[in-house]
């Protein structure tokens, strides 16, 4: 498994999807070595909208939902399925009354990526965006995971 940094995060990639915090990493590559390696035409369409949340911000599970015509719950069963976290970065999803909610990699990690993204003020998110689609799904990875595009 190749892994790269991410602040407070190990990125792991095996091919078929990213793992958060892998326990063993065979190689340690740049952020940009896994990107230019993932299938992205077999990427959830619906999770590309995580790619429209700026670094910095967040959204709700019901603003993602009123951006997909779905049901929050239904968001968060997404979010859980995300097969790139980080890379899709569902941690910058959380709840309407501005608690984290859950996380994969676990809520303490969730609280430290959106914290090294700028997102906290005062513990808590402080800004907020709608989700929204994008045209070039590489470079907005890129660009989500502050890496200059190419």
């Amino acid at each position: 498994m190749i892994c790269a940094r991410y602040g407070p995060a190990a990125v792991g990639w095996d091919g078929v999807r990213t793992y958060v915090n892998p326990p063993r990493c065979s190689r340690w590559v740049e952020l940009r070595d896994i990107v230019e390696e993932l299938p992205l035409d077999r990427i959830d369409r619906r999770l590309l909208y995580l790619l429209g949340i700026p670094r910095g911000y967040v959204t709700t599970y019901k603003l993602y939902a009123e951006a997909l015509g779905t049901s929050p719950r239904h968001v968060g069963w997404l979010m859980a399925e995300n097969p790139l976290p980080v890379l899709l970065p569902c941690h910058r999803v959380v709840k309407s009354d501005m608690t984290l909610g859950g996380y994969a990699g676990g809520v303490e990690l969730k609280r430290r990526l959106l914290e090294y993204e700028g997102a906290l003020c005062g513990g808590k998110p402080c800004r907020i965006a709608k989700p929204r689609p994008v045209a070039d799904i590489k470079n907005a990875i890129l660009q989500s995971l502050g890496v200059e595009p190419t």
